[in-house]
């Protein structure tokens, strides 16, 4: 004889359930259809339940609310007036844990108005392997996929794009080249007292090399549709910038900035904030007589020109960026920096091709991947000891986010491709 218990709320339950239909598929109904739930949210145990009697997203997409995702699957069905597609609503995976999606571009890339993704080609995913579970990040999360090499797929905090961030206008796209200019590759053990800007020495390459590569890096990239005509850059204009020693540099930092390592400070989330920003440029004149906004002023030049290359290469542009890394290898004022170049660029696979979208891409990961591994992301500055301006025992920032890291592909088109008004 069959029988049916009623659980509280909406659960109808056949008798059979009872034995636990996770371990015993077999008893659930066919006609009328009945799903293996877990009895109990997050239980063990599963119970058969009457399709119909399970919410589904579907047929009301808004009962998933804003913490929830509907998952849809499509089934056979044994009844024409029954439809064939049914939704159930799933909790989106917690941050920094596993996530499932691809890394393609949008992590994967979404249409406004279409929950489902684009898949990749069947033929491009290798026979036997395994199959993607249905996971999806919060709506201020996203997805790495597999964009970081050192971590799986994983839910990450979104990095938004700050209101005022930079654009690259030829005025900008000066102001980076001259940081290139001034690529100092020494070591901070080489101090000289009483230099200014207009005596930096030269270190491995003479100066005259250094300028004429810049130059021929940003002539053969260069984008005059955007920029205008190139105009070479000389070392002489960057004479004028104060040391981040004198005392009129320092006169101009705020008393957050200098208690916040001074002229190293940076903050990320908000650069050009007139308080808590980044300070000010100036260069290093006691040592490498570099800038002391090199770094992120040389990702914003590479991502400038490589956002904006052509559709396909000349062979001049794919020598060029070919080159680019062991350049960087070479020249960086920061010997931190320079000991990772074959680690964040090299070993992701220096693209073989001709297009320039692929090497925006590769510099967008490459980029992603330094974000991962550095001391401003995980504790949220240059010296970053949680009132402690020391840097702290690595155990003390892994798996800690200050900064939201992850900036997405289409997030870093918008800030760096320059659109053309027709």
């Amino acid at each position: 004889m069959m029988w049916r218990v009623v659980f509280p709320g909406w659960m109808c339950v056949h008798a059979a359930a009872l034995s636990d239909c996770f371990q015993q598929p077999h008893i659930c109904g066919v006609k009328p259809f009945e799903a293996c739930i877990a009895c109990e949210k997050g239980g063990s145990r599963g119970c058969c339940m009457e399709v119909g009697t399970i919410p589904d997203c579907y047929l009301k997409p808004h009962i998933c609310g804003n913490d929830k995702w509907c998952e849809l699957n499509d089934h056979v069905s044994w009844n024409e007036t029954e439809t064939t597609t049914r939704g159930r609503c799933l909790n989106f995976q917690e941050r920094c844990n596993s996530c499932s999606a691809t890394e393609n571009d949008d992590n994967p890339y979404r249409i406004p108005g279409l929950i489902g993704t684009f898949e990749k080609e069947s033929h491009s995913r290798p026979f036997g392997s395994y199959l993607e579970r249905g996971t999806r990040c919060g709506p201020k999360d996203i997805c790495t996929g597999d964009s970081i090499p050192v971590l799986p797929p994983t839910c990450v905090e979104r990095r938004s794009l700050p209101s005022n961030h930079d654009s690259p206008s030829r005025q900008k796209m000066y102001e980076w080249g001259k940081r290139m200019m001034r690529m100092g590759a020494h070591n901070y053990e080489r101090s000289r007292l009483d230099t200014g800007p207009e005596e930096q020495t030269a270190e491995g390459s003479t100066r005259e090399e250094v300028h004429e590569g810049v130059n021929a890096i940003l002539s053969g990239l260069w984008n005059p549709l955007l920029w205008g005509e190139f105009t070479p850059l000389t070392i002489e204009s960057t004479y004028d910038e104060l040391c981040c020693n004198w005392e009129n540099y320092t006169a101009k930092l705020s008393s957050f900035q200098k208690d916040r390592t001074g002229p190293s400070y940076r903050f990320p989330m908000d650069p050009l904030a007139p308080e808590i920003g980044n300070s000010p440029s100036c260069v290093w004149c006691l040592f490498d007589n570099a800038y002391n906004d090199e770094n992120p002023s040389i990702w914003s030049l590479v991502h400038a020109l490589t956002f904006n290359l052509p559709l396909v290469l000349s062979e001049r542009q794919f020598a060029l960026l070919s080159s680019l890394p062991m350049w960087l290898r070479e020249h960086l004022s920061c010997p931190l920096c320079r000991s990772h170049i074959e680690e964040h660029l090299i070993e992701l696979g220096v693209p073989a091709s001709r297009s320039g979208t692929d090497w925006a891409h590769f510099f967008w990961r490459a980029h992603n991947y330094v974000n991962e591994q550095s001391e401003v992301t995980r504790c949220g500055s240059q010296s970053c000891g949680w009132g402690l301006w020391e840097t702290p025992e690595s155990y003390n920032c892994a798996g800690v986010y200050r900064y939201a890291w992850y900036v997405p592909f289409p997030d870093a088109q918008k800030q760096w491709k320059v659109e053309i008004a027709v």
